[in-house]
């Protein structure tokens, strides 16, 4: 069993987090059932694996709370974000950026590929991953140590 250095993920050796994220991309791309849930496979992906720049995490860490917490729909996060941050400055975490605190994230998009079995056990698991996320992000927005 190999460990993800970004996410601390358990993975069987023919996985990794970035060949199971690929084929939920896929399921989503190919299956609306499986896509509704697509802005919380993304972020919560990208989050955990140190993929946002710091004005990012900002926006996403927002974005995650009004989604999870007051129902902001999906589609006007889409707009939302096409004048916010990405819009302006780089998405990615650049390359010479300082190193982010280390969370052990208690879900993982490892947890979610392990329990899933359809569309509707996905969109749930991906949702519990969501609000996971969320909940333990605080230190990659604050820069605090854990």
């Amino acid at each position: 069993m190999d460990i993800c250095v970004k996410c601390g993920a358990k993975l069987t050796q023919e996985n990794t987090c970035e060949t199971i994220f690929n084929e939920f991309m896929a399921l989503e791309f190919t299956d609306p059932s499986y896509g509704q849930v697509h802005f919380l496979t993304v972020a919560s992906y990208m989050v955990q694996h140190e993929g946002y720049s710091d004005e990012m995490y900002v926006w996403v860490q927002s974005a995650l709370r009004s989604h999870l917490e007051e129902g902001y729909p999906t589609e006007l996060i889409r707009k939302d974000m096409a004048i916010g941050p990405g819009s302006t400055k780089g998405i990615r975490r650049p390359l010479n950026a300082k190193p982010l605190p280390k969370i052990a994230w208690t879900m993982t998009i490892a947890d979610v590929d392990s329990r899933m079995h359809d569309s509707d056990s996905y969109c749930k698991l991906i949702e519990q991953w969501g609000r996971s996320t969320l909940k333990e992000m605080g230190p990659l927005v604050t820069n605090e140590k854990l």
